[in-house]
C-alpha cells in the first residue's frame, strides 16, 4: 500500500468510529445544570441528569448543617392529603 490510500483508508476508519460512537453514545443536555453528557443507547430509562448532579442528589446532607438538605422540616398529623378523616 502506498502511503496515500494509507491516509485515505485511516481517515475512513476514524470517521467510522466517530459515527459509531455518536450513534451508540448519542448526548443529551442534563435537566438541572444544562451541560452536556453522553450516555449508552441501551440505558433505559435515559437519564436526565449529569454525573456531578446525580452524585450532588445523593448526598444525604451537608456536613454540619443539619441531618437534611433543607432548612426546615415540618411533620402533619392525618392521613393522605386531601383524603380527609374516615368516621
Amino acid at each position: 500500500m502506498d502511503a496515500k490510500s494509507l491516509e485515505l483508508l485511516r481517515q475512513l476508519k476514524t470517521s467510522l468510529t466517530d459515527e459509531r460512537r455518536n450513534r451508540e453514545w448519542p448526548e443529551t443536555s442534563c435537566r438541572f445544570c444544562k451541560s452536556h453528557f453522553r450516555y449508552h443507547h441501551s440505558w433505559k430509562p435515559v437519564p436526565i441528569m449529569c454525573k456531578g448532579c446525580r452524585i450532588e442528589r445523593k448526598t444525604p446532607y451537608k456536613p454540619g448543617e443539619g441531618d437534611t438538605l433543607y432548612l426546615e422540616t415540618q411533620v402533619f398529623r392525618g392521613g393522605s392529603p386531601g383524603g380527609g378523616r374516615r368516621k
